[in-house]
């Protein structure tokens, strides 16, 4: 699955805020949202779970806009097929087609890999906080290199930790 299109229609403080990451056709598969502070890219990769995974029942992206009017669009390329999806903060037929028509969640959550919110948080979404978690994962961990590097790039608290831990059991065993 790949973001074609992003609309944050009616979200945080955006209205009808559009991100056009091209076909991918050009090869070029890798984007990054950059801006100064307060200029929304918390806010775009926020958009982008609740596109996948739905509005929480307290949003704290509803400041300009109340929460029933919160609305975010996108087109995705989907097994070569272009589809498009509305995700509305309704308790059902939250997610719709581009006819309005409701469609169950499996439409996109088939194409998650299996990944829950939290660990699509984890493994995809760099923000300050998973950057300065992994800055002290590093600065705190002893061991070999490579840990550390994955630990940081997947945003892994405490990986180190836990490694540890399981190493101390294996050697008393």
């Amino acid at each position: 699955m790949r973001i074609q299109r992003l609309s944050l229609d009616r979200f945080g403080h955006f209205t009808n805020r559009q991100y056009d990451f091209g076909s991918g056709r050009d090869g070029h598969d890798f984007h990054i949202i950059y801006g100064p502070n307060e200029a929304g890219k918390t806010t775009t990769m926020e958009a982008v779970l609740r596109l996948f995974y739905g509005f929480p029942m307290r949003e704290s992206y509803a400041f300009r806009h109340p929460r029933k009017n919160l609305q975010i669009s996108a087109t995705l390329e989907i097994e070569g097929a272009l589809r498009n999806f509305t995700r509305l903060p309704s308790r059902s037929g939250a997610l719709v087609d581009e006819t309005g028509t409701a469609v169950p969640e499996a439409a996109l959550s088939a194409h998650l890999a299996g990944l829950s919110e939290l660990d699509y948080r984890r493994l995809l979404c760099l923000d300050d906080e998973t950057i300065e978690r992994g800055g002290e994962e590093i600065a705190n961990a002893e061991g070999d290199i490579g840990r550390l590097l994955f630990s940081a790039a997947a945003g892994v608290a405490d990986l180190s930790g836990v490694l540890d831990g399981i190493r101390e059991r294996a050697d008393a065993l």
